[in-house]
């Protein structure tokens, strides 16, 4: 996602020259290094983060010419498959915890 969105707002179909809109990956990048370290805190965060990422995809695929629209088409499914991706992860994390008793 984060060379998708690079290329997007920086090269392909900037909204307009000289757009700063490129910096939206920068959270992503920001979260590499806990994505790959398997921490579960980034995990939570980003579970929260990716919606914004949908919800942009979802304004931006109705939008005025067809490149638009399949760039935003990519990046729709590049976040639901992130958001799988980091279901699948917590998921994974809490089957390998520790079972805690029942208080009586």
């Amino acid at each position: 996602m984060i060379a998708y969105g690079l290329a997007w707002e920086g090269f392909v179909d900037p909204i307009r020259d000289g757009s700063w809109l490129w910096l939206k990956v920068l959270p992503l990048a920001l979260a590499l290094p806990g994505l790959l370290r398997g921490r579960i805190y980034t995990f939570q965060w980003m579970s929260l983060l990716i919606w914004l990422y949908v919800c942009e995809a979802l304004v931006r695929i109705i939008g005025l010419h067809w490149l638009e629209r399949l760039l935003a088409a990519g990046w729709l499914v590049l976040s639901l498959a992130l958001t799988a991706v980091i279901l699948q992860a917590i998921r994974r994390y809490k089957r390998q915890q520790p079972k805690t008793p029942e208080l009586p």
